[in-house]
Protein backbone atom coordinates (compact mmCIF):
# COMPACT_ATOMS: atom_id res chain seq x y z
CA UNK A 1 0.00 0.00 0.00
CA UNK A 2 3.00 2.06 1.17
CA UNK A 3 4.66 1.93 -2.37
CA UNK A 4 1.53 2.27 -4.23
CA UNK A 5 0.75 5.49 -2.51
CA UNK A 6 3.91 7.07 -3.09
CA UNK A 7 3.97 6.00 -6.94
CA UNK A 8 0.86 7.92 -7.53
CA UNK A 9 2.82 11.16 -5.99
CA UNK A 10 4.43 13.76 -8.47
CA UNK A 11 6.96 15.86 -8.21
CA UNK A 12 6.53 19.83 -8.86
CA UNK A 13 8.66 19.56 -11.95
CA UNK A 14 6.63 16.01 -13.11
CA UNK A 15 3.22 18.22 -12.25
CA UNK A 16 4.11 21.52 -14.43
CA UNK A 17 5.34 19.23 -16.86
CA UNK A 18 1.82 17.43 -17.28
CA UNK A 19 -0.28 20.48 -16.70
CA UNK A 20 -1.03 23.70 -19.00
CA UNK A 21 -1.13 26.90 -17.09
CA UNK A 22 -3.73 28.29 -18.44
CA UNK A 23 -6.95 30.84 -16.55
CA UNK A 24 -8.77 27.31 -16.94
CA UNK A 25 -6.43 25.26 -14.66
CA UNK A 26 -6.08 27.73 -12.13
CA UNK A 27 -9.85 27.97 -11.80
CA UNK A 28 -9.92 24.52 -11.41
CA UNK A 29 -7.26 23.88 -8.62
CA UNK A 30 -8.94 26.83 -6.90
CA UNK A 31 -12.32 25.03 -7.18
CA UNK A 32 -11.83 21.93 -5.86
CA UNK A 33 -7.62 20.62 -5.94
CA UNK A 34 -8.57 16.76 -6.47
CA UNK A 35 -10.79 17.56 -9.51
CA UNK A 36 -7.76 19.55 -10.56
CA UNK A 37 -5.60 16.67 -10.16
CA UNK A 38 -7.65 14.07 -11.84
CA UNK A 39 -8.21 16.48 -15.02
CA UNK A 40 -4.97 17.75 -15.41
CA UNK A 41 -2.31 15.88 -13.63
CA UNK A 42 -4.20 12.32 -14.08
CA UNK A 43 -5.26 13.34 -17.52
CA UNK A 44 -8.49 11.81 -16.56
CA UNK A 45 -11.35 12.07 -19.22
CA UNK A 46 -14.39 13.41 -16.94
CA UNK A 47 -17.28 11.28 -17.17
CA UNK A 48 -19.95 13.97 -18.61
CA UNK A 49 -19.78 17.43 -19.91
CA UNK A 50 -22.25 19.52 -18.34
CA UNK A 51 -25.36 21.62 -20.30
CA UNK A 52 -24.77 24.98 -18.25
CA UNK A 53 -21.27 24.84 -19.63
CA UNK A 54 -22.04 24.31 -22.97
CA UNK A 55 -24.25 27.23 -23.34
CA UNK A 56 -22.26 29.26 -22.00
CA UNK A 57 -19.02 28.68 -24.35
CA UNK A 58 -21.91 28.99 -27.02
CA UNK A 59 -23.30 32.43 -25.88
CA UNK A 60 -19.46 33.66 -25.77
CA UNK A 61 -18.82 32.49 -29.27
CA UNK A 62 -22.14 33.85 -30.57
CA UNK A 63 -21.52 37.21 -28.68
CA UNK A 64 -18.19 37.51 -30.18
CA UNK A 65 -19.35 36.48 -34.07
CA UNK A 66 -22.50 38.91 -33.35
CA UNK A 67 -19.85 42.11 -33.00
CA UNK A 68 -18.47 40.62 -36.31
CA UNK A 69 -21.95 41.75 -38.19
CA UNK A 70 -22.36 44.60 -36.58
CA UNK A 71 -24.92 43.83 -33.55
CA UNK A 72 -27.27 42.85 -36.32
CA UNK A 73 -26.56 39.44 -36.99
CA UNK A 74 -29.89 36.54 -36.90
CA UNK A 75 -29.32 35.58 -32.61
CA UNK A 76 -31.24 32.23 -33.53
CA UNK A 77 -29.13 31.32 -36.23
CA UNK A 78 -26.00 32.67 -34.36
CA UNK A 79 -26.20 30.73 -31.39
CA UNK A 80 -27.25 27.31 -33.42
CA UNK A 81 -23.96 27.67 -35.44
CA UNK A 82 -22.38 28.40 -32.05
CA UNK A 83 -23.89 26.28 -29.96
CA UNK A 84 -23.37 22.75 -32.69
CA UNK A 85 -19.49 23.77 -32.89
CA UNK A 86 -19.10 24.09 -29.23
CA UNK A 87 -21.01 20.52 -28.75
CA UNK A 88 -18.92 18.53 -31.35
CA UNK A 89 -16.00 19.69 -29.31
CA UNK A 90 -14.65 16.85 -26.94
CA UNK A 91 -17.53 15.11 -29.17
CA UNK A 92 -16.59 11.73 -27.28
CA UNK A 93 -17.39 12.75 -23.51
CA UNK A 94 -20.96 11.98 -22.63
CA UNK A 95 -23.45 15.24 -22.17
CA UNK A 96 -25.49 15.04 -19.32
CA UNK A 97 -28.90 16.34 -20.51
CA UNK A 98 -31.17 17.46 -17.66
CA UNK A 99 -34.55 16.91 -19.86
CA UNK A 100 -33.69 15.37 -23.00
CA UNK A 101 -31.10 16.41 -25.75
CA UNK A 102 -34.36 17.94 -27.92
CA UNK A 103 -36.05 19.48 -24.64
CA UNK A 104 -32.69 21.44 -23.62
CA UNK A 105 -31.69 22.28 -26.58
CA UNK A 106 -34.92 24.19 -27.42
CA UNK A 107 -34.72 25.71 -24.11
CA UNK A 108 -31.14 26.74 -24.52
CA UNK A 109 -31.66 28.32 -27.82
CA UNK A 110 -35.20 30.30 -26.51
CA UNK A 111 -33.15 31.46 -23.27
CA UNK A 112 -29.85 32.43 -25.54
CA UNK A 113 -31.94 34.72 -28.26
CA UNK A 114 -33.60 35.96 -25.05
CA UNK A 115 -30.03 37.55 -24.08
CA UNK A 116 -28.54 37.94 -26.99
CA UNK A 117 -31.59 40.09 -28.38
CA UNK A 118 -31.12 42.49 -25.05
CA UNK A 119 -27.55 42.33 -25.73
CA UNK A 120 -27.52 43.84 -28.75
CA UNK A 121 -29.89 46.15 -28.14
CA UNK A 122 -27.65 47.69 -25.33
CA UNK A 123 -26.52 51.23 -26.47
CA UNK A 124 -23.30 51.00 -24.88
CA UNK A 125 -22.92 47.75 -26.22
CA UNK A 126 -23.46 49.11 -29.78
CA UNK A 127 -21.39 52.48 -29.35
CA UNK A 128 -18.54 50.96 -27.61
CA UNK A 129 -15.02 50.30 -29.87
CA UNK A 130 -13.95 46.71 -29.13
CA UNK A 131 -10.14 46.59 -29.45
CA UNK A 132 -10.03 42.69 -28.94
CA UNK A 133 -12.78 40.19 -28.28
CA UNK A 134 -12.13 36.15 -27.72
CA UNK A 135 -8.02 37.07 -27.78
CA UNK A 136 -5.64 35.22 -27.00
CA UNK A 137 -2.77 36.13 -24.44
CA UNK A 138 0.66 34.64 -23.16
CA UNK A 139 2.39 35.98 -20.22
CA UNK A 140 5.72 35.09 -18.03
CA UNK A 141 5.08 35.32 -14.37
CA UNK A 142 7.89 34.92 -12.21
CA UNK A 143 9.55 32.20 -14.57
CA UNK A 144 5.60 30.44 -15.59
CA UNK A 145 4.13 31.37 -18.99
CA UNK A 146 0.67 31.48 -18.35
CA UNK A 147 -1.93 31.51 -21.10
CA UNK A 148 -5.64 32.10 -22.40
CA UNK A 149 -8.36 33.87 -23.47
CA UNK A 150 -9.60 37.38 -22.44
CA UNK A 151 -13.19 38.07 -23.53
CA UNK A 152 -13.69 41.31 -24.29
CA UNK A 153 -11.52 44.83 -24.16
CA UNK A 154 -13.40 47.72 -24.75
CA UNK A 155 -12.65 51.58 -25.41
CA UNK A 156 -15.28 54.53 -24.94
CA UNK A 157 -15.79 57.70 -26.60
CA UNK A 158 -13.91 59.21 -23.56
CA UNK A 159 -10.62 57.03 -23.99
CA UNK A 160 -11.25 54.82 -21.18
CA UNK A 161 -10.23 51.51 -21.43
CA UNK A 162 -12.60 48.51 -19.91
CA UNK A 163 -11.47 45.22 -19.35
CA UNK A 164 -14.97 42.81 -20.07
CA UNK A 165 -15.99 39.40 -18.91
CA UNK A 166 -18.67 37.51 -19.70
CA UNK A 167 -20.71 35.50 -17.16
CA UNK A 168 -23.32 33.61 -17.53
CA UNK A 169 -24.32 31.98 -14.37
CA UNK A 170 -27.22 32.42 -12.57
CA UNK A 171 -25.53 33.92 -9.47
CA UNK A 172 -24.71 37.68 -10.00
CA UNK A 173 -21.52 38.50 -9.31
CA UNK A 174 -20.56 41.00 -6.13
CA UNK A 175 -19.02 43.87 -6.83
CA UNK A 176 -16.52 43.85 -3.71
CA UNK A 177 -15.09 40.25 -5.02
CA UNK A 178 -13.80 41.73 -8.70
CA UNK A 179 -11.06 43.78 -6.20
CA UNK A 180 -9.63 40.53 -6.04
CA UNK A 181 -10.82 38.39 -8.48
CA UNK A 182 -7.39 36.89 -9.85
CA UNK A 183 -8.77 35.81 -13.18
CA UNK A 184 -9.54 40.03 -14.23
CA UNK A 185 -6.23 40.49 -12.90
CA UNK A 186 -4.70 37.86 -14.96
CA UNK A 187 -5.68 39.73 -17.81
CA UNK A 188 -4.98 43.15 -17.16
CA UNK A 189 -1.36 41.81 -16.43
CA UNK A 190 -1.42 40.20 -19.85
CA UNK A 191 -2.49 43.27 -21.41
CA UNK A 192 0.46 44.91 -19.74
CA UNK A 193 2.92 42.89 -19.75
CA UNK A 194 2.21 39.90 -22.16
CA UNK A 195 1.59 39.54 -25.35
CA UNK A 196 -1.87 38.70 -27.94
CA UNK A 197 -2.37 36.54 -30.84
CA UNK A 198 -3.24 38.97 -33.49
CA UNK A 199 -3.55 37.92 -36.97
CA UNK A 200 -1.40 34.19 -36.45
CA UNK A 201 1.13 37.01 -35.16
CA UNK A 202 2.05 37.05 -31.27
CA UNK A 203 2.19 41.30 -30.49
CA UNK A 204 2.75 43.10 -27.59
CA UNK A 205 0.22 45.93 -27.06
CA UNK A 206 1.08 47.06 -23.35
CA UNK A 207 -2.47 48.11 -22.43
CA UNK A 208 -3.54 49.82 -19.42
CA UNK A 209 -7.01 48.61 -18.51
CA UNK A 210 -9.01 51.90 -16.53
CA UNK A 211 -11.69 49.56 -15.42
CA UNK A 212 -12.34 45.39 -14.67
CA UNK A 213 -16.08 44.95 -16.33
CA UNK A 214 -18.34 41.73 -15.18
CA UNK A 215 -20.89 41.56 -18.02
CA UNK A 216 -23.51 39.52 -16.22
CA UNK A 217 -25.52 38.18 -19.20
CA UNK A 218 -28.46 37.15 -17.46
CA UNK A 219 -29.26 40.74 -16.98
CA UNK A 220 -30.72 40.82 -19.85
CA UNK A 221 -33.56 38.32 -18.96
CA UNK A 222 -36.95 39.38 -18.51
CA UNK A 223 -39.99 39.06 -16.14
CA UNK A 224 -42.07 36.48 -17.26
CA UNK A 225 -44.88 37.45 -14.72
CA UNK A 226 -45.46 40.59 -12.54
CA UNK A 227 -43.62 40.86 -9.40
CA UNK A 228 -42.19 43.64 -7.08
CA UNK A 229 -38.59 43.67 -8.77
CA UNK A 230 -40.55 44.16 -12.26
CA UNK A 231 -43.25 44.22 -14.78
CA UNK A 232 -43.69 41.60 -17.18
CA UNK A 233 -41.14 41.75 -19.95
CA UNK A 234 -38.92 44.00 -18.56
CA UNK A 235 -35.23 43.01 -18.23
CA UNK A 236 -33.93 42.11 -14.62
CA UNK A 237 -30.95 44.30 -14.32
CA UNK A 238 -28.45 46.12 -15.43
CA UNK A 239 -25.83 43.71 -16.74
CA UNK A 240 -22.19 45.93 -15.57
CA UNK A 241 -20.68 45.62 -12.48
CA UNK A 242 -17.69 47.17 -12.23
CA UNK A 243 -14.58 48.25 -10.36
CA UNK A 244 -11.50 50.66 -10.88
CA UNK A 245 -7.93 48.57 -11.82
CA UNK A 246 -4.76 50.67 -10.04
CA UNK A 247 -1.38 50.06 -11.12
CA UNK A 248 -0.23 49.05 -7.99
CA UNK A 249 -2.80 45.69 -8.03
CA UNK A 250 -0.26 44.02 -10.75
CA UNK A 251 2.19 43.58 -8.45
CA UNK A 252 -0.47 42.36 -5.78
CA UNK A 253 -1.68 40.13 -7.93
CA UNK A 254 1.76 38.75 -9.07
CA UNK A 255 2.54 37.74 -5.95
CA UNK A 256 -1.18 35.94 -5.13
CA UNK A 257 -0.49 34.19 -8.51
CA UNK A 258 2.61 32.89 -7.81
CA UNK A 259 1.46 31.52 -4.18
CA UNK A 260 -1.40 29.69 -5.84
CA UNK A 261 1.22 28.37 -8.55
CA UNK A 262 3.52 27.28 -5.70
CA UNK A 263 0.37 25.32 -4.11
CA UNK A 264 -0.95 23.59 -7.29
CA UNK A 265 2.73 22.05 -7.60
CA UNK A 266 2.73 20.91 -3.84
CA UNK A 267 1.20 17.15 -4.69
CA UNK A 268 -1.66 17.62 -1.78
CA UNK A 269 -4.55 16.57 -3.38
CA UNK A 270 -8.05 17.16 -1.33
CA UNK A 271 -11.77 17.41 -2.20
CA UNK A 272 -14.06 20.77 -2.34
CA UNK A 273 -17.31 19.36 -1.25
CA UNK A 274 -18.85 22.51 -2.52
CA UNK A 275 -17.99 21.90 -5.93
CA UNK A 276 -19.63 18.33 -6.30
CA UNK A 277 -22.41 19.45 -7.47
CA UNK A 278 -21.07 19.85 -10.90
CA UNK A 279 -18.24 17.72 -10.56
CA UNK A 280 -17.63 15.18 -13.51
CA UNK A 281 -15.16 12.83 -11.35
CA UNK A 282 -17.27 11.61 -8.67
CA UNK A 283 -16.81 8.66 -9.44
CA UNK A 284 -12.65 8.81 -9.50
CA UNK A 285 -13.34 11.22 -6.00
CA UNK A 286 -15.17 7.83 -4.36
CA UNK A 287 -12.79 5.19 -5.81
CA UNK A 288 -10.12 6.60 -5.10
CA UNK A 289 -10.90 5.86 -0.83
CA UNK A 290 -8.69 2.87 -0.30
CA UNK A 291 -5.85 4.05 -2.28
CA UNK A 292 -5.21 7.04 -0.31
CA UNK A 293 -6.75 6.30 3.45
CA UNK A 294 -4.39 4.51 6.14
CA UNK A 295 -2.66 1.46 6.38
CA UNK A 296 -5.42 0.66 8.40
CA UNK A 297 -7.85 0.36 6.15
CA UNK A 298 -5.86 -3.05 4.48
CA UNK A 299 -6.25 -4.57 8.16
CA UNK A 300 -9.96 -3.70 8.35
CA UNK A 301 -10.35 -5.74 4.81
CA UNK A 302 -8.07 -8.22 6.04
CA UNK A 303 -10.45 -8.79 9.49
CA UNK A 304 -13.27 -8.65 7.30
CA UNK A 305 -12.21 -11.68 4.84
CA UNK A 306 -11.20 -13.61 7.90
CA UNK A 307 -14.95 -13.13 8.86
CA UNK A 308 -16.40 -14.31 5.69
CA UNK A 309 -14.48 -17.43 5.95
CA UNK A 310 -14.91 -17.86 9.49
CA UNK A 311 -18.88 -17.85 8.20
CA UNK A 312 -17.93 -20.06 5.10
CA UNK A 313 -16.68 -22.48 7.29
CA UNK A 314 -19.18 -22.38 10.11
CA UNK A 315 -22.19 -23.33 7.61
CA UNK A 316 -20.06 -25.94 5.82
CA UNK A 317 -19.98 -28.00 9.24
CA UNK A 318 -23.66 -27.43 10.41
CA UNK A 319 -24.98 -28.77 6.62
Amino acid sequence: MAQMKQKMMYRKAEILNRIQLRQSTIKDWLSCPLMFRFRHVEKLKPAHRGVAAIHGSALHLAIHRLHTLGLKGDVRMLYRDALTEVMLQESDIHIAWKKSQEEDMLGMEEHACEILTGYAGLEVNRNCNLLYSEVQFKVNIGGHELKGTIDQVRQHSCGEVDLVDLKSGMQRPKAIALHRDWQLSLYAYALKYGMLLINGSWVRVRLSVDRAVIYHLRAHERYKRKSKYGLIGEEKGRPFIICQKPVWDHQRFKQDLLNIIKMMTKDWPFPNPTSCGFCAYQTACQDRTFLHASPQITRVKSDLAELEMLGANRKERIC
